[in-house]
């Protein structure tokens, strides 16, 4: 009796939700909610001189901020000004200007509103598992954001056909509708930015479209069974939804008045098209082993009948269908037929949670699995549901403690803290598609996150460097605090971007120089030899920042190369250092002069003399092989390795590779990689000088850290006074490096030791492990990372726990040594030493 009454609450609350809880009509043909128990908490917004049905140049949108290019306003057919509405319940956080910066938004789905919305999110309706999802420490939590439900354009609340111009109203597209809560919430409710845009449904093809619009308004999206694509690319999916409009538009009425129907009462529209539509629906939006499993009792009410044999068939579709009108579902049918924007998904930069339902007969769970791989770092949590696509009311409740969904609202939450100031200088970075080899690659070519400024610095020995560096700062101290990102081998600056941004709403400083020879630092070096010292460069950037800057005590984040560049340079002059982050560093670890590179055959690969004569560096380099590889690498090759795939050159099979750079997809870590790609077809002489410094530099760090030398940078290592945040990935690929000196265990010979003699000299660092991460910490972990280093440079503390880790802990999947780092195919000498 129990599963039976269940399966009985939860059709009755399915039917609540379709049909509202009263037949009453507000207006002549549609009434304003779909749930009037919560009508009176919907609110209206007016905007006039809107376009719909127009084209949308997101390449410009100066041009659709009233609409898209070419479409019609309401008010040129005789109608009012386009309205949208909307129901907002939480804590609104203001910014100095009086605008709402911790906004949530969510989007309603196809027979719904704000009113269901609330029904299903605030309230906990059945179908969402009777636990609220919105308010007071839940999910979605009311008192940290301020959540307002939408009504989509062409539904309820909003403007729709049905409000009086019939088929003469516009044809509308996704674009439409998410512009118009756009001008909604930005001009109405002063919302300056949205901490999360989310829906399910219908809901969730709109939150996409929101990404792909306003990448700069949404810090995050996670869109609950929706689609990119249904022109053609979803044949299910649009076979059924034009099957329902097949089922409207064969109804006696409509084929009679051709679909202008409304100077009829309402009881004379094409009801039981509607109906037979719904009933369509009602077949094919749940499993059919679910639908099997009821009796025809249970079923038959769902069923359309043109003539019914008793009362109660088809009574469910018949109440449902007068709640509707034909043309507004044919004109929201019809959105769908030209929906692709899947060419437009790399435009996302919000952070991304994808949750499907795999088991979903209108929204393909495999075109989802596409879409999250083209939309930059994204993630899906998917599961089946006995209910097929209304599965995704209950997901985020069923799925609230899993560990992806955590990890994606803990981004979400440290975003939304990063908003006490605007970075105004902010560009989307990235790499042109069509590059003039005859120009400059990186000055003509790569735009970086901020605008580029340009000095020039001077070692020691008084030779100049003209180096390209950022120096941004949004907030409003006199004295505030101030980070310098030191890149890595073979990276470049504009590379940390999204920590460069998250430090900057923070009210963090961020000064940010390419090293010399190195990205923007390239162009005005290329009569410079690429044999420069470690040293040589700390004093560039010494002279950069200190003398000419004037930042005479700052916080450095090294990666890589950087790191053990920011430990020698906190060495050198620790007055001027406060702290260091430091990013999967080199630094660690020793190395004999002598190398292995072939058998019985060695080479004296660290000799000092190298320092300043490349010419020295190369007679004995050369004959490794791994310079003239670097030069020669394809296209192909990068975009392989980067992803730590290898590619068999006879069959071309794809097959995992032990060495990359990126774990996870991201936007920086596409940009590092069309960097790469670009500089093959850009300057010759650019792409030269690179390739020289990327393999010298595996030179640069060895020298300095020579077993025979009781003064290496390693033995000194502990005279460091300044805090130390340490962190790794624990699928770290490159350190420690085999090759050199034999050390295979990143915990054991490189972790351990640093931090036991670190600790024993009286500065214990803080240490933090990521999982499922490899070199490049901030793009496997673009949120998180950046985090941590801001909480580290501002409060002095990290959060070194993380929901995967505790996860995998809890499961036994964490061993006590941290793994192997495995050697990269190829030549030997460049083993462990890549970045």
């Amino acid at each position: 009796m129990k599963g039976s009454d269940a399966t009985r609450r939860f059709l009755v609350s399915v039917v609540l939700l379709l049909i509202g809880t009263s037949l009453a009509l507000a207006q002549p043909f549609t009434r304003r909610s779909s749930q009037m128990q919560h009508d009176e908490l919907k609110k209206t917004y007016e905007i006039a001189n809107f376009r719909l049905g127009g084209k949308y140049d997101l390449a410009d949108p100066s041009k659709w901020e009233n609409g898209g290019e070419g479409g019609i306003t309401l008010e040129s057919l005789g109608a009012g000004k386009l309205r949208t509405a909307y129901i907002a319940v939480g804590t609104p956080r203001r910014n100095t200007a009086g605008e709402i910066t911790n906004a949530v938004i969510i989007n309603s789905y196809y027979s719904g509103d704000s009113t269901d919305m609330y029904e299903q999110w605030v309230k906990g309706a059945a179908l969402s598992g009777g636990v609220p999802i919105i308010g007071p420490g839940r999910p979605i939590d009311t008192d940290r954001y301020y959540v307002v439900m939408v009504d989509p354009l062409g539904t309820w609340g909003a403007s729709k056909p049905s409000d009086g111009l019939g088929i003469k109203f516009p044809q509308y597209s996704y674009y439409d509708m998410v512009q118009a809560n756009y001008r909604m919430l930005r001009d109405g409710l002063k919302i300056a930015r949205a901490a999360l845009v989310t829906g399910v449904s219908m809901g969730g093809t709109q939150t996409y479209v929101w990404g792909v619009m306003h990448p700069e308004y949404v810090s995050a999206i996670m869109p609950i069974g929706g689609t990119t694509q249904s022109d053609g690319d979803d044949p299910v999916g649009n076979w059924t939804f034009q099957m329902m409009t097949a089922a409207i538009e064969a109804d006696p009425v409509w084929q009679a008045t051709k679909g202008d129907y409304y100077k009829l009462p309402k009881e004379k529209h094409p009801v039981p098209g509607v109906a037979f539509g719904w009933s369509i629906l009602g077949m094919t939006g749940y499993d059919f082993a679910f639908r099997t499993s009821q009796n025809w009792k249970a079923v038959q009410p769902e069923i359309f009948y043109w003539d019914p044999p008793n009362e109660k068939a088809g009574l469910n579709v018949t109440n449902r269908a007068k709640l509707y009108d034909a043309v507004d579902l044919v004109w929201r049918n019809r959105v769908g037929e030209t929906h692709n924007i899947n060419p437009h998904l790399g435009r996302i930069r919000a952070r991304t949670l994808v949750m499907h339902i795999t088991n979903d007969l209108w929204l393909n769970f495999k075109l989802a699995e596409k879409a999250v791989d083209r939309v930059p770092g994204a993630d899906l949590i998917a599961q089946e549901s006995p209910v097929a696509h209304y599965g995704v009311f209950p997901i985020i409740n069923q799925r609230k403690n899993d560990p992806k969904f955590v990890a994606f609202m803990d981004d979400v939450a440290a975003l939304d803290r990063a908003q006490k100031f605007e970075d105004k200088n902010y560009r989307v970075p990235g790499v042109a598609e069509n590059i003039d080899p005859k120009k400059s690659f990186w000055k003509d070519f790569v735009t970086y996150p901020y605008p580029v400024k340009y000095a020039n610095a001077k070692d020691k020995s008084g030779s100049s460097w003209q180096i390209g560096y950022m120096d941004e700062y949004a907030g409003t101290d006199k004295d505030p605090k101030v980070l310098v990102i030191i890149h890595g081998k073979g990276a470049f600056a504009g590379h940390y971007g999204n920590v460069m941004q998250y430090a900057l709403r923070s009210g963090v400083r961020v000064i940010a120089p390419d090293l010399p020879h190195y990205g923007m630092s390239g162009p005005g070096n290329l009569d410079k030899s690429p044999a420069r010292t470690m040293q040589d460069m700390r004093e560039v950037i010494y002279d950069l920042v200190v003398n000419q800057l004037g930042v005479k005590k700052a916080y450095y984040l090294g990666h890589s190369l950087g790191g053990q560049f920011v430990m020698g340079y906190a060495l050198t002059w620790p007055d001027a250092v406060q702290g260091l982050a430091l990013e999967a560093p080199s630094g660690l670890e020793e190395y004999p002069r002598d190398i292995t590179i072939a058998k019985d055959k060695k080479a004296r690969l660290f000799d000092q003399a190298f320092d300043h004569d490349f010419e020295k560096w190369k007679a004995t380099w050369g004959p490794t092989g791994i310079l003239d590889a670097e030069i020669k690498r394809s296209e192909q090759n990068v975009r392989d390795f980067f992803y730590f795939k290898k590619r068999d050159p006879e069959t071309n099979v794809v097959s995992a590779a032990k060495s990359g750079y990126f774990f996870s997809d991201s936007e920086y870590a596409r940009f590092h990689t069309e960097q790469r790609v670009g500089l093959i077809k850009g300057n010759p002489r650019e792409l030269e000088q690179w390739c020289n410094v990327f393999i010298y530099d595996i030179y640069t760090i060895g020298a300095e850290l020579q077993q025979d030398d009781p003064k290496n940078l390693y033995e000194r290592l502990t005279q460091i006074k300044a805090p130390i945040f340490l962190s790794f990935g624990d699928k770290e690929p490159f350190i420690p490096t085999p090759a050199f000196n034999g050390l295979t265990d990143l915990g054991r010979d490189a972790i351990t030791p640093f931090m036991s003699r670190m600790t024993n000299a009286g500065n214990r660092p803080i240490l933090k492990i990521y999982p499922e991460t490899g070199h490049f910490i901030h793009t496997d972990n673009p949120v998180e990372f950046p985090t941590d280093v801001v909480d580290f440079v501002t409060r002095g503390t990290v959060d070194t726990s993380s929901p995967m880790g505790t996860d995998r802990m809890i499961k036994g999947a964490v061993v006590s040594a941290l793994p192997v780092a495995p050697t990269p195919p190829g030549a030997a000498p460049t083993a462990g030493l890549n970045k």
